[in-house]
């Protein structure tokens, strides 16, 4: 078993790589040329496994090597779809393998970690040189590093891992996650490596010697049904992994499009999600005029920042005002006050259905619809409008309908109890009591706000609901409108602002946040095919050796013919890595179709509950056809290796009788 599964291992290996180390195993087989003289001695058959280890490595660092120069020249997004999986798999680093010494609490005070007391002393030392400007803050920076100094200095007496973090020269090798130290393309994009290495292997292999590929072929033609059944396990397993990568695509496809870089999301302190804050009416006016003119490291700013300004257009939408501009008395603060809300509603019964059923509907109540379009970067559709200042339109009698403004995915969902395809300007529909009309339809997809109902904030919504009037969010613009200023700006609300408590994240942090349970569900979905795939690896295996029991005298008339143990070997290995291929395109044409599929998620932070119900888009990227194919080869490999090993070991007269 274990010599079992270190040959599976070794499958995953280039196959070019392996043949030039065969001598490892077989000192008198030869690989690069017709013959090879008999090893006489012990010193001279060590001389050759050396040598083949040597030369195997080799390949293999050339093909790797050779791989990421290609993958950096491919136009790749900075990050990739499984780069998550590659820092979950290296992030531990080669110092926290050592253990920290026993923690003595000093006056019931457990002392920090070494990494704490290095991230600290990092933090004063930056804030120091960045000069404050505060003497009473500097005093005490200098108090509080002396003291940190102690406690360092007390640890390396005791911690090598103290040692290994404070040595300059060190602590860029041994104290950072494995990951950093290897090439960013070979953490974010690994599946275009392996990918860009098979090929290479491949053509490596149909140049090294002669492979009797008709043969194979002919072989896969003649035995069709039992390699197509073969190929449908891999299909199976492939479209399922595509159209679950495509789930968690469109995901993440929702937080970069709902975090925009210059805003800044402020909820009440100790909130984990919008839905539990309650900022109330107290002092945010007050936060509008703030004026930051430190970072959130303490250093001074070349220009301080500040909440933006803006001013209304032709067509009565606000467009931001440039960092120096000087504001005019008109000019809006680009700062959206909101109160967002989850409202559990009626669906209509569908003919059949017995039981009544329910959705989860997001609601967010805005106070000023202009500001809030244009801090969220919300367009509305040709014909739509946004509510009016009472929020309320009067219809037929005395009936009146609060006025809303979908998203795109809220109309689709609306749209089901309508039997449409989504709701359009004009439409009514019901919400508990209140009876709403659709006034417009933002142009959100892809974002949270496309699962949302706006509103105005007025009494009759927020009593009704539960809200008592009382803010839950606020969402600014800063007047630079980059993320290292949304940066400092949400340090100095949540850390420097004192008439309020709040906690603030800069947007795109935000939403992060929501969609971290999204790397974990990548790493259920890898478990959940790997076990899927255990299945198609154990068909190729016995597809494989029913193949070659039922060709043993085919294989020793090869051999006769003068085909070498590894041209065997590498002719049944391909047999396999064509059912797998083929059968891994097919699923990733079957995935394909769930590209554009609408579905229903959460975004979550996973702490204290809450979330965001989302309609979302599956998507079906390269990226993702590139991981189905990998993952359809890396099986085959698997799966074919051992067959192919047992066709090589066969001894010619055996074969033949």
């Amino acid at each position: 078993m274990v010599s079992t599964i270190i040959v599976l291992g070794l499958s995953l290996l280039p196959l070019s790589s392996l043949l030039v180390a065969l001598p490892l195993i077989s000192p008198n087989e030869a690989v690069l040329r017709d013959t090879l003289p008999a090893a006489k001695s012990w010193q001279r058959g060590l001389m050759r496994r050396l040598f083949g280890v040597i030369a195997g490595s080799i390949v293999l660092v050339a093909l790797l090597a050779f791989s990421v120069a290609v993958v950096s020249w491919l136009p790749l997004p900075p990050t990739g779809q499984l780069g998550p999986l590659a820092k979950k798999a290296l992030g531990m680093s080669i110092v926290n393998r050592f253990r920290d010494p026993p923690a003595i609490a000093v006056n019931g005070i457990t002392p920090p970690s070494p990494d704490d007391l290095y991230d600290k002393k990092m933090l004063i030392e930056r804030r120091l040189s960045g000069g404050i400007g505060d003497l009473g803050r500097e005093r005490k920076d200098r108090e509080e590093l002396a003291k940190v100094d102690s406690q360092i200095a007390v640890y390396m007496q005791i911690s090598m891992k103290m040692r290994i973090i404070m040595n300059t020269e060190l602590r860029p090798w041994f104290a950072v996650p494995l990951w950093k130290l290897l090439p960013t393309v070979m953490v974010e994009h690994w599946p275009f490596i392996l990918l860009v290495i098979y090929a290479t292997d491949l053509l490596l292999l149909l140049l090294i010697g002669k492979v009797p590929i008709k043969y194979n072929v002919r072989n896969l033609i003649v035995r069709w049904r039992i390699s197509g059944l073969t190929a449908t396990a891999f299909t199976v397993v492939v479209a399922l992994l595509v159209g679950l990568l495509a789930f968690v695509n469109g995901m993440y496809k929702i937080n970069q499009d709902s975090g925009i870089p210059g805003n800044v999301f402020v909820l009440s302190d100790g909130a984990t999600d919008e839905l539990f804050s309650n900022l109330g009416y107290g002092d945010l006016d007050n936060a509008f005029r703030i004026t930051v003119e430190l970072d959130q490291y303490g250093m001074r700013l070349e220009e301080p920042i500040r909440i933006a300004r803006a001013v209304a257009d032709k067509d009565g939408r606000l467009t931001a005002l440039a960092a120096d501009a000087v504001p005019p008395e008109k000019a809006e603060y680009l700062a959206s006050k909101e109160i967002y809300f989850v409202v559990n509603q009626e669906r209509a019964k569908k003919p059949g259905e017995e039981k009544q059923r329910r959705r989860f509907l997001n609601m967010r109540a805005i106070d000023n619809p202009l500001v809030a379009a244009a801090v969220h970067n919300i367009r509305l559709e040709n014909g739509s409008q946004w509510f009016n200042r009472a929020g309320v339109q009067k219809g037929e009698g005395d009936r009146s309908f609060i006025q809303c403004v979908l998203g795109e995915g809220a109309a689709g969902v609306l749209g089901e109890d309508a039997n449409k395809p989504r709701l359009e300007r004009g439409d009514t529909f019901q919400i508990n009591d209140l009876a709403c009309v659709v006034v417009g339809i933002m142009k959100a997809e892809g974002t949270t706000f496309g699962s949302e109902i706006w509103v105005q904030n007025i009494d009759l919504i927020t009593r009704t609901f539960g809200k008592k009037g009382n803010f839950t969010t606020l969402v600014v613009r800063n007047n630079r409108n980059t993320l290292e200023a949304s940066q400092a700006l949400a340090y100095h609300l949540q850390n420097r602002y004192t008439q309020q408590k709040l906690k603030a994240f800069a947007e795109p942090e935000y939403y992060a946040e929501l969609t971290k349970t999204n790397d974990q569900f990548l790493i259920n979905i890898i478990l959940v095919a790997i076990i899927m795939a255990i299945g198609g690896v154990f068909g190729v295996m016995n597809t494989q050796f029913a193949s070659i029991a039922a060709r043993i005298r085919e294989v020793g008339v090869l051999r006769i013919l003068g085909f070498k143990r590894w041209q065997i070997l590498i002719s049944f290995m391909l047999e396999s890595l064509t059912i797998a291929f083929v059968g891994g395109l097919l699923g990733c044409a079957i995935g394909y179709l769930m590209n554009g599929y609408e579905a229903q998620s959460t975004l979550s932070s996973g702490a204290g509950g809450g979330g965001k119900s989302v309609a979302l888009k599956m998507l079906v990227n390269y990226e993702t056809v590139a991981a189905g194919v990998l993952f359809t080869l890396m099986m085959g490999r698997i799966g074919g290796l051992v067959p192919a090993l047992s066709a090589m070991r066969m001894k010619i007269l055996d074969s033949l009788r």
